[in-house]
């Protein structure tokens, strides 16, 4: 099953590029489902059809739906969100502050995602196409898998043990402790969160592709959120500028300038986000919307071009060897010295990028071995090992 995910800054026109792109798979045979996981749903919007939670049929090939994030997260999360409002009637915590507390943030865009988990065990559709949420949103999910694993492999078996001892101490003085079913679950979450990170993970079957305009502020934050996906080891293979102004068109008059403007960002972007291929479409007369409107843009951005091939791979990490020492090297593009922090804790490496963390396990060549210093040059960062 191939898997592409369209994000972007709120407002580029991403789920019209993903609704178009749904359009192309499916002339091209391609049995095709268009999913949206962004809270404020449009894709009914731009296929001028009321979808719901499972799979609509618009055309031929081509189902689209809208995730209902507060289904999924009952199901994937009911259990222990009931065990944590138990916890915080307890010390005085009630009402919409608790179940505000208990939601961390990119767990609903994280639980409608794992429905491509169960597409891909389905074998029901070729092609999934994921309008995300924009780009803070889909941020926030990305920490998630990484965190639970951590706790799994470090804290789970401790608390679940000690919570079996302490249990008929603290029903005494009430405070509940998690029983066994709560544990099942969490344990439960963290299996398929773990299915989903490795489809997510797979460059040959998931991509990500960034929706943008031809604008200072959205090629900035465009330019952080490429840098945190490669931290998060995830593969772009594309970019696909929306709404670009005919300069032929609008030469003279109102929006001369913006032409001039808009050419200077598309140089920008061609220069710093090379070697991405670049898929420009026009601004056109009219709201893309419906079916043929669709198609038109499909045929404007894609040509002759198969988008449901991987455009673009690059790994993110690679491992050599030189005379005992050994460099990870990690593609971090964007991103200047000033703002990575590294630290080794045991067979851990630790990368933090502005405010965003991740802990990376070390491959077993490296494990055991002792990180000396680092460079990070033309959005390459290599960091060298040495015999601990």
């Amino acid at each position: 099953m191939r898997t592409i995910l369209y994000t972007g800054k709120g407002g580029v026109g991403k789920t019209t590029v993903c609704a178009a792109t749904g359009i192309r798979c499916a002339e091209l045979g391609k049995r095709t489902v268009v999913v949206s996981t962004d809270t404020a749903h449009s894709l009914s919007d731009s296929f001028d059809v009321e979808l719901h939670d499972e799979p609509t049929k618009i055309t031929e090939n081509l189902w689209a739906m809208e995730v209902n994030p507060i289904e999924e997260l009952k199901k994937n999360w009911g259990a222990i969100q009931d065990y944590f409002m138990t916890f915080l009637r307890a010390q005085g915590v009630e009402g919409m502050e608790a179940e505000e507390f208990i939601l961390f943030p990119g767990m609903e865009e994280l639980f409608s995602l794992m429905r491509l988990k169960e597409f891909d065990e389905s074998g029901r559709f070729d092609v999934v196409l994921v309008d995300c949420a924009p780009t803070a949103g889909t941020l926030q999910f990305l920490t998630f898998p990484d965190v639970i694993e951590w706790y799994m492999e470090h804290l789970f078996d401790i608390e679940r043990k000690a919570a079996k001892v302490l249990r008929p101490v603290t029903k005494h003085v009430g405070i509940p402790l998690p029983e066994d079913s709560v544990f099942d679950s969490l344990e439960d979450v963290y299996e398929q969160v773990r299915a989903f990170a490795s489809i997510l993970k797979d460059p040959s079957r998931t991509t990500i592709r960034f929706v943008l305009n031809p604008e200072k502020m959205v090629i900035k934050e465009t330019h952080r959120f490429y840098s945190y996906l490669s931290l998060y080891g995830l593969t772009v293979d594309a970019a696909i500028v929306n709404r670009v102004i005919p300069p032929e068109e609008a030469r003279e008059g109102y929006f001369s300038k913006w032409v001039r403007l808009q050419q200077e960002y598309l140089r920008l972007i061609e220069e710093s986000f090379s070697p991405l291929p670049i898929f420009k479409v026009k601004l056109f007369e009219r709201e893309m919307v419906g079916i043929e409107m669709l198609k038109r843009l499909a045929g404007e951005l894609y040509g002759d071009v198969d988008p449901t091939g991987v455009l673009h791979t690059e790994p993110q990490f690679t491992v050599s060897s030189s005379d005992g020492t050994y460099t990870l090297r990690m593609h971090l593009p964007f991103v200047t010295k000033e703002r990575v922090e590294l630290f080794q804790r045991g067979e851990e490496l630790v990368v933090v990028v502005g405010t965003y963390k991740r802990i990376i396990a070390l491959p077993t060549t490296l494990a055991g071995r002792r990180a000396t210093k680092s460079t990070l040059k033309d959005g390459i960062l290599d960091i060298t090992f040495v015999e601990g």
